[in-house]
């Protein structure tokens, strides 16, 4: 992390970011703009395209946070997701077209799988939606609504997936962006799955949470227990990886990858009608194709 300043803001303090990221205060969005496509062009000019992909901003006007959060074409061109905390933001700029893609690739296979149990309105989905605890707003890359949790016109309810995607090098704030989800609603995000790309290999990580009786820090042999048992509800208190599945061009390890019905719609019991969305070989292979063509 290099800056021309010393920094004191939670955002930074869990020192998850890159080594690489840029630290800058920035007073126009012109600059901010210039900035960005500057990452981008150095992050798509890596063999893999696996680096820094943040730009965090110092002193930052509540003016130009609120344009960073509702108008996304304001750094004409630059595809981002944005989080702010008192007068810092972060910026996470998204390259290419493969993480996009991806992103999508799976809130579809999800959506087929919810419509052929005769799920179509009971759900929605929302892409760089706001959400926020007592001193941060963020954006997540998509999160999933159950019907019991639609907004009403004065209050957005936490979702209960978040999808968050980003290279390898982002790994670590993307799983302290996980932990955020996890901690700032309480529990009410049951899962976040995070997906890292590189152009060799795509990793789907999912993150559930452990009942309050876990023991502290999960063990190896708790957590291969709970992988045992995919089809309980999410219970809340500790993160911990559910799944692991890495895809390259030819081999798949891991699958499958699965979602528990329960988790997803926050009920106590799966309806003996419904089914949990089980991601195998075919649907990885779907969502990951633009990734290696």
């Amino acid at each position: 992390l290099s800056t021309m300043e010393p920094v004191c803001n939670t955002l930074l303090a869990s020192n998850t970011l890159p080594s690489g990221a840029v630290v800058r205060v920035f007073s126009r969005l012109k600059h901010v703009e210039i900035e960005a496509k500057k990452i981008i062009e150095k992050l798509e000019s890596e063999s893999e395209e696996d680096g820094n992909q943040f730009l965090v901003l110092l002193r930052l006007s509540s003016r130009i946070s609120k344009r960073l959060f509702e108008d996304h074409g304001c750094l004409e061109g630059v595809n981002y997701r944005f989080e702010f905390e008192n007068d810092t933001g972060i910026l996470r700029v998204v390259p290419g077209y493969r993480h996009d893609f991806t992103t999508m690739g799976l809130f579809q296979t999800v959506t087929s799988q919810l419509k052929h149990m005769g799920l179509v309105r009971q759900f929605r989905w929302r892409g760089a939606t706001i959400h926020q605890s007592l001193s941060r707003e963020k954006e997540g890359d998509q999160v999933f609504y159950p019907s019991t949790r639609f907004p009403s016109s004065n209050n957005l309810p936490w979702p209960t997936l978040v999808i968050e995607t980003g290279t390898f090098e982002s790994s670590s704030k993307l799983l302290d962006d996980a932990k955020w989800w996890f901690g700032a609603s309480e529990g009410k995000v049951r899962m976040v799955i995070l997906i890292l790309i590189k152009k060799t290999i795509v990793r789907f990580q999912q993150w559930q949470l452990a009942s309050p009786d876990a023991p502290r820090p999960l063990t190896r042999t708790y957590i291969t227990t709970l992988r045992q048992n995919p089809n309980d509800t999410p219970y809340l208190q500790q993160p911990y990886l559910c799944a692991e599945v890495d895809v390259t061009q030819t081999t798949i390890d891991g699958a499958p990858l699965k979602i528990p019905y329960c988790g997803l719609f926050d009920v106590p019991v799966r309806p003996s009608d419904m089914q949990d969305v089980v991601l195998d070989e075919k649907e990885l292979r779907f969502i990951t194709e633009l990734d290696f063509s």
